[in-house]
């Protein structure tokens, strides 16, 4: 009767994580709008001046440097939503990603291609809010760096290996319970 239980617990369990698995790996994506026709100009501070970002300049940054494939290799452009890679779901002002990009600016200067791209690599090796991810390999995978509800489209063989091994050892954990609490005694 106990060794009944016990199998009766561990097999429900077992189906349990099983089933829960797929709702834990994916957390809730908010709705995601496109873009205003102009964004939001961001106004920042370098040692003897002040310069602003508008539309034209956060263009020339998407362009230039998301859409560039030598450095970022994920397509962004095919992407309606691209800029929220630097701003906030509201697109009223930056998120976190979009804040480190523009502090490392403002230690460069002007908003050109060329500084921007300076500051995208400045700020690339930094950890994004995507669980084990930096910004630029987020950006790699097709995940927005600043929001820890974003997932790579682009998995990796080390994320695919992860789940495999999951599956395998629930596998290997039943024919293990089975051959433990069936020997004839």
């Amino acid at each position: 009767m106990q060794k009944n239980a016990i199998i009766v617990v561990t097999v429900l369990s077992m189906f349990l994580a099983v089933g829960l698995l797929p709702a834990a790996a994916s957390a809730a994506t908010p709705q995601l709008n496109p873009p205003p026709s102009s964004l939001p100009a961001v106004t920042y501070y370098t040692s003897d001046n002040h310069y602003t970002i508008t539309t034209t300049e956060w263009n020339a940054f998407f362009s230039s440097v998301i859409d560039n494939k030598s450095i970022v290799s994920y397509n962004w452009s095919s992407n309606a939503t691209q800029e929220l890679i630097v701003f906030d779901l509201s697109y009223l002002g930056i998120n976190s990603y979009g804040l480190q990009l523009v502090n490392a600016l403002s230690g460069i200067g002007f908003p050109s291609v060329a500084n921007f791209t300076k500051a995208f690599w400045a700020v690339a090796n930094k950890t994004s809010s995507v669980n084990g991810l930096t910004n630029h390999q987020a950006l790699n995978a097709g995940a927005y760096p600043a929001f820890s509800w974003s997932k790579p489209k682009i998995h990796t063989p080390t994320q695919n290996y992860y789940y495999a091994g999951i599956i395998i050892a629930l596998i290997a954990a039943t024919f293990v319970l089975y051959f433990v609490f069936n020997r004839k005694k």
